[in-house]
């Protein structure tokens, strides 16, 4: 059995040096297509690129939208209404509910009553 497997690898490894001479003998026939082939290529990596750093600029977003959401909370906090928290911060109304939404369902179940003082804490308060 090692034999046979030796024996497979061994024309697995000629089957590769052929298809590799084959594909430069095929290259040298049109030598734009090592061009395009690079262009394709180039473009499949910015495309994977540009995705990651949406997906980074995404988490971003989510990061600052909690941020402001404990903000808006500690506004409500201190009696403000949500006309006034508006009027303040120059966010328009439904973004201002929508964060305050976000608040709520963030929030864990915990004893909203409570405040310990921590920022953490704020943003997990709901008014």
């Amino acid at each position: 059995m090692g034999k046979a497997a030796q024996a497979q690898a061994g024309r697995d490894r000629a089957r590769d040096a052929r298809l590799k001479a084959a594909r430069e003998r095929r290259l040298r026939l049109d030598p734009d297509q090592v061009a395009r082939e690079q262009r394709i290529d180039e473009a499949s990596v910015d495309v994977e690129v540009a995705w990651e750093e949406r997906a980074q600029a995404e988490e971003a977003i989510t990061a600052a939208e909690v941020a402001t959401a404990a903000a808006i909370e500690r506004l409500v906090a201190e009696k403000l209404t949500v006309k006034d928290i508006v009027h303040l911060t120059g966010l328009d109304q439904a973004t201002v509910r929508r964060l305050r939404q976000l608040g709520t369902d963030d929030d864990t179940g915990g004893d909203a009553g409570e405040d310990s003082g921590a920022p953490e804490a704020a943003g997990a308060q709901v008014a």
